[in-house]
């Protein structure tokens, strides 16, 4: 048995959640793995903790990386760093200097293994460090599904689906409200669509406002609803008809593999990581451009196939995506240190 020290940045969303599910599926396979918030815990703690552990495992590629850098080099240990979105993509959205760029180059040297949570995350990952060291490893371990609770119960106003009288079709979006989920263009998607179509939309972020002011016509209409922040589970899905996606990048979202884990289809915009995700299985989840419109008739497009049809693809995905393979997985890239 191995003993691993992860550094977390403690969240809310789909890497909190994935972290929380290889703590528990290591533990329950026999590994003693201990958690350290690397910002909240005191330095010598981390340090001593790296000296007791045989393995750093590094939560993110960004801060809990920088630290476990820090740590491999007063400790000896190997670092593993789990890389959860497409590395250039991040640095573009967030203009990264140059200077940054570099840093980060000669930073991600002293990484042993880099472990991608899908081929579009790699290759991004391979992209921006342009050659491995022949010392490296780099490893794909797409994310996996636990069994979810059932979750906190929230409150959907239904309204009454248009002056036609038709049941309202109720449409859900799951994540954060920042720049990079293009959440302009959900509330786009919704005017293309038929006035009983509403949405749904779970989570907070540094746009709440301003989306709320860009929304105001929806919202008077009754068509778009804020449902604040609330913990993972089911229930986060299972009262919406699909879940939609309109990010600019993703990973392996979690949004999508939970929803398709609920029974709910999510509709989304064709990214590579979602194109990864779908396209074998169930290509008519993906729109077929990245404009609102494309985006609607792709809502449409999904309400009138059959849908046991819709049903069984879905699990096909999801059983893809399935926690003992993750586990296995991330016990070969952990041995392997």
């Amino acid at each position: 048995m191995r003993h691993v020290l992860m550094l977390e940045e403690p969240g809310w969303g789909g890497v909190a959640t994935m972290c929380l599910t290889l703590q528990q599926a290591l533990g329950e396979a026999n590994w003693q793995i201990t958690a350290l918030p690397w910002r909240q815990t005191h330095w010598p703690t981390l340090v001593q903790a790296a000296k007791q552990h045989d393995v750093i495992l590094a939560s993110h590629n960004f801060g809990p990386t920088y630290c476990g850098a820090a740590l491999k080099a007063l400790s000896g240990k190997p670092l593993v760093s789990w890389v959860h979105g497409p590395l250039q993509d991040v640095l573009k959205e967030a203009r990264a200097s140059v200077l940054k760029k570099t840093w980060l180059r000669l930073l991600y040297r002293q990484v042993d293994h880099f472990v991608s949570v899908s081929r579009t995350t790699e290759n991004s990952l391979l992209g921006f460090v342009k050659q491995l060291h022949r010392t490296q490893r780099s490893h794909v371990v797409p994310n996996a599904m636990a069994p979810m609770p059932a979750g906190q119960p929230i409150h959907v106003h239904a309204g009454h689906g248009g002056e036609s009288g038709i049941p309202p079709l109720l449409l859900g979006y799951v994540g954060r409200l920042s720049a990079e989920k293009r959440l302009g263009l959900l509330l786009d998607t919704l005017r293309f669509l038929p006035d009983e179509a509403q949405l749904g939309i779970v989570g907070d972020g540094p746009l709440h406002r301003h989306l709320a002011h860009q929304g105001m016509d929806l919202l008077m209409q009754g068509r778009l609803h804020f449902l604040g922040k609330h913990p993972s589970g089911a229930s986060l899905y299972t009262p919406w008809e699909m879940t939609l996606l309109t990010s600019r990048f993703e990973g392996c979202p979690m949004t999508a593999l939970e929803s398709l884990a609920c029974g709910v289809p999510c509709v989304a915009l064709p990214i590579p990581a979602l194109r990864e995700l779908f396209d074998r299985d169930a290509p008519y989840l993906l729109a077929r451009g990245d404009a609102p419109v494309a985006l609607a008739e792709a809502v449409m497009t999904v309400l009138s196939l059959p849908p046991e049809q819709v049903k069984t693809d879905m699990a096909r995905i999801v059983a893809r995506h399935n926690l003992p393979a993750f586990t296995q997985a991330w016990q070969e890239v952990l041995r392997a240190c």
